[in-house]
C-alpha cells in the first residue's frame, strides 16, 4: 500500500507524505491534498478497508449537505457512472459515516483488489472535492477557506 500511495507523492499529487508506525494491524499515512490540513488516511491489511477519518468538518448529521453526501457516495457504485470513475462492487465497497460531526469516508477493497481500493479511495475523495465545490461552495469556503470566485 505505502508504495501505490508514495507514487502519488512521486508525481506532486501529494505533498508531505509520511507513513506512521502500525498500530493495531492498521497502518496510518498523513499527506497534504486537497485541503490546507493535512489527511490521513488508515489502511487495514487484514480487512482491506482504507478509511479517511474525520474527512469532511462540519457536516450534520442529520442535514441536507448529509444527505447529498450519503446520495453521493452511494451513487459511486453505480453502474450508470463510466467504469473508469466507478467502484466496481465486485472488487470493493464504499460508504461514509458522521461521528461528532465530521464525515469520514470508507473503502473496502476485496481479497486481492487492495491496489484498486487505494486507486478508488484518492479518486473517490477527489469526487467528492469537486462535487462540494459545485454544489455546496459555501460550505468549501466555511470550511476549507476555498476561493469564492
Amino acid at each position: 500500500m505505502r508504495e501505490r500511495l508514495q507514487a502519488y507523492a512521486d508525481r506532486g499529487v501529494f505533498r508531505g507524505f509520511a507513513e506512521q508506525p502500525a498500530r493495531r494491524g492498521r497502518r496510518r499515512f498523513t499527506f497534504l491534498w486537497l485541503a490546507p490540513t493535512p489527511f490521513t488516511l488508515t489502511y487495514d491489511a487484514a480487512s482491506g478497508a482504507l478509511a479517511f477519518r474525520d474527512l469532511l468538518p462540519n457536516v450534520p448529521a442529520r442535514s441536507p449537505l448529509a444527505g447529498a453526501l450519503r446520495s453521493f457516495i452511494r451513487g459511486r457504485a453505480s453502474a450508470e457512472l463510466p467504469e473508469h470513475r466507478r467502484v466496481d462492487p465486485a472488487r470493493a465497497s464504499v460508504g461514509c459515516s458522521i461521528r461528532r460531526g465530521a464525515l469520514s469516508v470508507e473503502v473496502v477493497a476485496r481479497p486481492g483488489q487492495h491496489g484498486y481500493g487505494a486507486n478508488r479511495a484518492v479518486n473517490l475523495v477527489h469526487e467528492i472535492f469537486v462535487h462540494l465545490q459545485v454544489r455546496f461552495p459555501e460550505y468549501m469556503w466555511e470550511n476549507f477557506d476555498a476561493p469564492q470566485e
